[in-house]
């Protein structure tokens, strides 16, 4: 069968921290017809990053050029590059030996051997050494990672998880130089507009999170960010919008949903505001809010009466203001880290697991976190019958957007989420919903 060159072009400004590891890792993919480019952006750590590229002799392409950025480091990698296809590998990540193998061969199943592909991946926090797996199935769809550009619009994508067929290239045009922080996201966007890509399930690479990442340092990069959003919604159209989200109100709610819990989007996050106030509720929300909590309460045919999160962490943070402004109430957080046992977040407490333990037999529990398999598990194993992941409730939370007085709520960091009003709001708004459940099941 036919094995087509792949490049893996190797961006590096001042690598000696990683480079190896990520050149290493290049030259042990199991897929052999492959070709490593390493583009030295005008390092200026006394010569060690080319000491490094040129160890490996003729294993490797070195090339160097005056520092310009990442995107000049990349474009001219897809300038010389001979393969037909392109992959990126950042200094400081690892691909697994079987990450262009898998690829490659998912593209043979697909049967377009143009489509893009793109995967799941592990992060390794350099300070503690915990390895992560980042599965986007746990969040989205496997129609909404693979149908048009959704995964760059709403960050589930990684500019090191992708294969791209060349021709692409002659399609879109090649990383914008004039972006110093978001070059990857925008390509992303232009590159999956009005295509079906191929998602790989497997974690086929290592991302590293540490302290000397641009995206950490560049001062420029939130003006960068905030741009980067204004001109996709400026970019899409509402068609576009409601193939991804449903309608165009969900695509904005889902957007500040987000991008609410990031520091650096606040500008993004006022303009969507203003989106939002502009435009009408759809008119089938209360049909599908009583489809959702209909939902919740065949999961234990009406036999609990509290519902708990469990991760206390940024998804499960965005989870409480997702059912708040759908007038779900939350009684708790729960959460294996110890620290977290007894605290109040956004005036919600957080249980330990033996605290949730007594309470099995009548509240349902969502599991909002990355790792959800292994609290899935431990539900499982501990007696646990009511429980459920956030994956098993987001095409509710896609297609319903929230009720427009909480929306102005649960986008006031003031709120108090346990006044007499809001408290009012949420069992009147719940009261309704469940005499409609109880009509329809009598």
């Amino acid at each position: 069968m036919n094995n087509p060159l792949v490049s893996i072009v190797i961006p590096v400004y001042n690598g000696g921290n990683y480079l190896r590891e990520a050149i290493d890792s290049a030259l042990a993919q199991t897929y052999e017809n492959c070709e490593v480019l390493v583009i030295n952006d005008g390092s200026n750590d006394n010569g060690l990053t080319e000491k490094i590229a040129l160890s490996y002799g003729e294993k490797i392409r070195y090339l160097k050029k005056q520092n310009g950025g990442v995107a000049t480091a990349v474009n001219l990698g897809i300038e010389n590059m001979k393969g037909e296809y392109f992959a990126w590998l950042s200094h400081d990540d690892m691909y697994y030996p079987e990450k262009i193998e898998k690829q490659i061969q998912a593209l043979r199943e697909n049967g377009d051997m143009t489509a893009i592909v793109h995967s799941n991946y592990d992060v390794l926090d350099v300070e503690s050494q915990k390895l992560t797996p980042v599965n986007w199935l746990n969040q989205y769809t496997l129609k909404q990672l693979t149908n048009s550009n959704f995964a760059p619009v709403f960050l589930c994508i990684h500019g090191c998880s992708i294969l791209i067929h060349k021709s692409h290239f002659q399609r879109v045009g090649l990383y914008d130089e004039s972006l110093i922080a978001t070059q990857d996201s925008v390509f992303l966007f232009h590159l999956m507009r009005d295509q079906k890509s191929v998602f790989v399930e497997e974690e086929l690479f290592i991302t590293r999170l540490h302290k000397d990442q641009g995206s950490r340092t560049m001062a420029c990069h939130e003006p960068e960010y905030n741009k980067m959003f204004k001109n996709f919604c400026d970019m899409l159209t509402e068609d576009e919008m409601c193939l991804m989200c449903g309608s165009v109100y969900n695509f904005y709610n889902r957007l500040l949903c987000l991008l609410r819990p990031i520091p650096k989007g606040k500008v993004t996050c006022k303009f969507i505001l203003e989106k939002l106030h502009e435009l009408p509720i759809p008119k089938d929300y209360f049909s599908k809010q009583y489809e959702l909590f209909s939902f919740l309460q065949n999961i234990s045919k009406g036999k609990t009466d509290k519902l708990c999160i469990f991760g206390a962490g940024r998804f499960g943070k965005r989870l409480l203001r997702d059912l708040r402004g759908r007038c779900i109430t939350v009684d708790c957080f729960a959460d294996n880290d110890p620290q977290k046992k007894g605290t109040f977040i956004e005036n919600i407490p957080c249980i330990s697991f033996d605290e949730l333990k007594k309470q099995k037999e009548h509240i349902l529990v969502i599991i909002s976190m990355l790792a959800s398999d292994e609290v899935f598990k431990q539900l499982n194993e501990n007696g646990f019958k009511y429980f459920i992941t956030k994956q098993s409730i987001d095409r509710f939370l896609f297609s319903i957007p929230p009720i427009i007085q909480l929306e102005e709520l649960y986008t006031n960091p003031k709120i108090n989420y346990e006044s007499e009003d809001c408290r009012y709001l949420i069992k009147s708004f719940n009261k309704t919903l469940m005499e409609m459940i109880k009509n329809s099941n009598s």
